[in-house]
């Protein structure tokens, strides 16, 4: 420890680091406080659409000229299940706002309020019978449950955000109408469950202009008075706080919060440090937790939140695992405090738990790079336990843009 005080004392000498409030080369790993004031003018709500969609090997991304893109390894909507480093455009596939992924399927959202999917079906994610794949031998041929190539979800119309969880599905229209569809889909009678693989409306309420997942059987809605509503199975909770809520991020087992004031609330588990504070047991089911160390921010995922300076903070195991130097993918990893993981006052956008869109196009990752989910065209390194230290915390720009 006495010799790296030495060393960053020589450092902040000579200059190379300042404080934090720096904005440092991109790839450097920063703990420190941020500027915790708030906003002089409260942040709006945001409902801007999610761009860019990550599973666990492969990625989709909507361009702003409304193409729709794809790279890694899995359900790439290009006719067959397959590995692709470098980003390739869907065919017929243009017009589109948004995007999002579950276990093995995907969502998209049309500008004309129409939703396509693809992928898995065996639990009805995907609103329609799929087309299958077929396998085995003359006679017995039989065919998978799943779906290629993008294909229009039937009779939903006017749909202003979408969501997946691992095997359900959610669209809010217009009317503030939350179509669901998928037999993971806990809110339903569990009796009629099996019966729902096509939208019927779960939840109502006309204020509502987002929705989001936790990507388990939890769900949230976001509402144009600043207010949420979270179900977890059937169960509704409604947190409250000081300020109006502008954003939602949901994880399997923590949601976070972000108000108009630029400070960010979490709830849930703190194993590896989720909620950014010490306490590896603690856990706050209907307590919001305060981040304490972060403020003036922007723009928030599940672990991430990036601020007015175009730092990019994270904390708990994705934070843990992209700065343990003695990195083997067998560790348990934490960290209970956020670190700055990369900067650049031009990024606009944070995706989970390793992408940032720069406000000219650009799109830097870092992180696990299994299947090629970068899409920066190098080789891949689909073992988690041979991705190095500086391969996780050096990023890369990819070779999709979203501009």
């Amino acid at each position: 420890m006495r010799y790296v005080l030495y060393g960053l004392s020589a450092l902040l000498v000579s200059g190379c680091i300042r404080s934090v409030y720096e904005v440092p080369v991109l790839g450097r790993v920063v703990a420190g406080q941020g500027d915790t004031r708030p906003f002089e003018q409260p942040l709006p709500i945001n409902t801007q659409p999610k761009r860019l969609a990550l599973g666990h090997s492969f990625a989709i991304g909507v361009k702003e000229d409304g193409t729709v893109w794809s790279w890694g390894y899995g359900m790439l909507g290009l006719g067959k299940f397959e590995s692709r480093g470098t980003p390739q455009a869907i065919p017929n596939m243009t017009n589109f706002l948004e995007v999002a992924v579950g276990s093995e399927h995907v969502l998209a959202l049309r500008k004309d309020g129409t939703v396509w999917s693809w992928g898995d079906n065996k639990k009805g994610q995907l609103g329609y019978k799929e087309e299958g794949i077929p396998y085995g031998k003359e006679p017995n041929i039989r065919f998978s449950a799943q779906q290629l190539t993008p294909k229009q979800v039937p009779e939903l119309k006017d749909v202003v955000s979408i969501a997946a969880g691992s095997s359900f599905s959610l669209a809010l229209d217009k009317e503030g109408r939350v179509w669901g569809w998928g037999s993971a889909l806990e809110i339903m009678k569990k009796e009629t469950q099996s019966k729902y693989i096509f939208p019927v409306v779960v939840v109502h309420d006309k204020n509502a202009v987002k929705i989001m997942t936790d990507h388990t059987n939890g769900f949230g809605m976001l509402l144009n008075t600043g207010q949420v509503k979270l179900w977890q199975t059937k169960t509704l909770y409604e947190p409250t706080f000081n300020s109006r809520v502008v954003d939602v991020a949901m994880s399997y087992s923590n949601t976070y919060f972000l108000l108009d004031t630029g400070r960010v609330y979490a709830l849930g588990t703190n194993y590896s440090g989720e909620l950014a504070q010490q306490g590896r047991y603690a856990h706050y089911k209907d307590n919001p937790q305060l981040i304490t160390q972060i403020g003036r921010i922007i723009k928030i995922d599940t672990y991430t939140a990036l601020d007015e300076k175009g730092r990019v903070w994270q904390w708990g195991d994705i934070a843990g695992i992209n700065i343990d130097k003695t990195f083997s993918g067998n560790n348990i990893y934490s960290q209970f405090y956020p670190r700055i993981m990369t900067s650049d006052k031009d990024i606009v956008d944070v995706y989970c738990c390793s992408f940032a869109l720069s406000k000219d196009g650009t799109v830097w990752a870092w992180g696990n790079d299994t299947g090629g989910i970068r899409g920066d065209a190098k080789p891949i390194t689909n073992s988690f336990q041979k991705q190095t230290h500086a391969h996780w915390t050096a990023p890369v720009r990819s070779l999709w843009m979203w501009k």
